[in-house]
């Protein structure tokens, strides 16, 4: 019993480790050019990353050119471009938010396997920060006001009903 659920807690463990994670690692065949697509959410996020031509040294010879990589923006601009190398590191700043391409290509005729790793970060900065200061201290003003109506409202129809039940009661006075 206690081995079913130790390898539950190390499944349960590893699906949260998985699911907090933000990093991406993929490998990719290049034949000619493969891209690989990545959302990034805000404007300014930093996409960081490396990759490599895994085994390259068996098959490469002094002429073979390289693989080229290219991030292109959004809006189809061209960020980020390397030329002719077995791998690298790279980082860019997200000029907007949206889908990013990632492209390698191969200019030989043999299939080479990446290894491609990617993270993308938010930074706040202190506008960011501000902003979300702000935003907060709207949010509770704005509950704290609407909460402060509904009671006065509430006050208030009690006090009617209050004063009319005074009203409403018959007080006998002896007339003689």
């Amino acid at each position: 019993m206690a081995k079913i659920w130790g390898k539950m807690w190390a499944l349960m463990g590893l699906l949260l480790f998985n699911s907090v994670c933000t990093v991406s690692s993929l490998s990719v065949n290049v034949n000619n050019i493969e891209c690989v697509y990545e959302y990034v959410l805000y404007e300014g996020d930093t996409i960081s990353g490396n990759f490599v031509v895994v085994d390259h040294d068996i098959f490469w010879g002094s002429d073979h050119p390289g693989i080229d990589f290219t991030v292109t923006s959004p809006l189809g601009n061209t960020v980020h471009e390397l030329k002719g190398t077995s791998g690298d590191k790279f980082e860019v700043k997200a000029p907007r938010s949206g889908m990013y391409k990632f492209c390698f290509h191969n200019p030989h005729s043999a299939p080479e396997t990446v290894s491609f790793h990617i993270h993308i970060g938010h930074i706040p900065t202190e506008h960011d920060l501000a902003k979300d200061a702000n935003e907060s201290t709207r949010k509770r003003v704005i509950g704290y006001t609407v909460g402060e109506y509904i009671l006065l409202t509430l006050v208030s129809a009690l006090q009617v009903i209050y004063i009319r039940q005074l009203f409403s009661k018959s007080v006998a006075y002896n007339r003689v």
